[in-house]
């Protein structure tokens, strides 16, 4: 069986520009939303749409999201705008 691994330096720096693409949103979320060992599915649902939401208007870049891969937490920008659209759209 031949397995490659993802090497970053490989990619031509033209993608690295480019928006994140919808799975690293959706590996970076759930990698945010697990706590121990339990997903926390709305929250994973909250971060996949804010990220693929700033993928999608040009502020998230590939390369950037690969970086947030080693993060252990969820950037405050992220977490900051999901509570910001929650207070907004949702009722007490």
């Amino acid at each position: 069986m031949n397995t490659t691994t993802f090497d970053i330096n490989k990619i031509d720096a033209e993608k690295l520009k480019s928006p994140a693409t919808w799975n690293q949103c959706g590996g970076l979320s759930k990698k945010f939303a697990r706590k121990a060992d339990k997903m926390d599915w709305r929250l994973q649902k909250q971060i996949n749409s804010c990220l693929y939401g700033f993928a999608k208007d040009g502020k998230l870049s590939f390369g950037d999201a690969h970086k947030m891969f080693s993060l252990k937490k969820l950037p405050k920008k992220y977490s900051d705008a999901i509570a910001a659209y929650l207070a907004a759209n949702l009722e007490a």
